[in-house]
């Protein structure tokens, strides 16, 4: 009877361990390049302000952030360790960009649920979306089973309390379109996202918005001005508009009201670090330097991977290290 040599077992127990480890550490990188191809795209859902998609990774944060999003809803289960770590890593990242984790824990592996709370969370997540204080995003690991099951529930709730006959097939056809102008704005294809949108008549906060960054976006500040103010005056509690006319009004130097604005929503939102780098930028080009130089030290501890305000730290550290040198030799 045949049996290996001790070197023939070492090799296969290493090599099992080295697949093992290789398998974890896929698990624990969810844009890596094993998983990125199985990985969903964001998308809108039928619910005003409610996205959907995979694990967010860092870069997906700061996508989401620019989007407006406030709350994250996760389907991750922590009795699975790698989704527990993956958790953790998420509260983390999410309180440096200010916003909200709420875990609804849904076991699923490769589609097969386990755990009695799959559905009961189900509902539970969809209806804390719903109820979320700004633009909430839902997400299990690859955005596919989990997620998919609460955008289901999500559609049918918005659809009986919503709407009914030919205004969901209309509705049905405007998220089309809206999801053709997101995927295109994220290609920075602001032309054809523009296209797409004007094919929606009737325009709720979610694609007006999302009109008025495309003109933002190309330079077309005027026409970026006049549509946040439109969604304002229809929604004056978004702050994502809010901070879109502030960028409006500093782009055409109108600097006092670019000013009141940050103003606002720094008074609503302390920590929100594209106002707090807004007002900065205001400081800046108001000529008070040292108080453009303390906002810009806040946003730079708010998202250090920002490189526009390394460089403008960059630029207004001579003047700060020329002032305390003076101020050192004032007798």
């Amino acid at each position: 009877m045949y049996r290996p040599s001790r070197r023939v077992l070492a090799i296969g127990f290493a090599l099992c361990a080295l697949l093992g480890a290789l398998g974890v550490w896929v698990l624990l990188h969810p844009a890596s390049v094993f998983v990125q191809p199985w990985r969903a795209q964001r998308t809108a859902s039928a619910a005003e302000n409610v996205w959907f998609g995979p694990y967010p990774v860092e870069a997906d944060f700061i996508a989401l952030r620019e989007r407006g999003v406030t709350t994250i809803i996760s389907l991750l289960e922590p009795n699975v360790p790698y989704e527990k770590v993956l958790l953790e890593q998420e509260r983390e990242r999410a309180a440096r960009y200010g916003m909200t984790v709420k875990n609804f824990p849904m076991g699923s592996i490769l589609g097969q649920k386990f755990g009695g709370d799959y559905a009961k969370n189900s509902r539970a997540a969809a209806e804390a979306a719903l109820a979320a204080d700004g633009i909430a995003y839902i997400h299990c690991y690859l955005g596919l089973h989990r997620a998919r099951n609460v955008q289901d529930y999500l559609a049918q709730r918005v659809r009986t309390s919503t709407y009914s006959g030919a205004n969901a097939t209309a509705s049905a056809a405007d998220l089309d379109n809206e999801h053709i102008a997101q995927a295109a704005f994220d290609a920075n294809d602001y032309e054809r996202s523009l296209a797409a949108l004007a094919q929606i008549r009737d325009k709720g906060l979610r694609a007006a918005r999302l009109e008025a960054w495309n003109y933002y976006r190309l330079r077309r500040i005027p026409e970026a001005r006049a549509r946040f103010r439109k969604v304002l005056d229809e929604y004056p509690a978004d702050l994502d508009s809010l901070g879109g006319l502030a960028y409006s009004s500093l782009a055409e130097g109108r600097l006092e009201d670019a000013e009141l604005a940050f103003t606002q929503l720094l008074s609503m939102k302390a920590d929100d670090v594209s106002a707090v780098e807004g007002m900065g930028h205001v400081r800046y080009r108001q000529g008070r330097r040292d108080e453009a130089r303390v906002l810009f030290e806040r946003a730079a501890q708010l998202n250090p991977e920002n490189t526009e305000t390394q460089q403008m730290l960059e630029r207004l550290r001579p003047a700060a290290a020329a002032s305390s040198t003076t101020a050192s030799a004032t007798p």
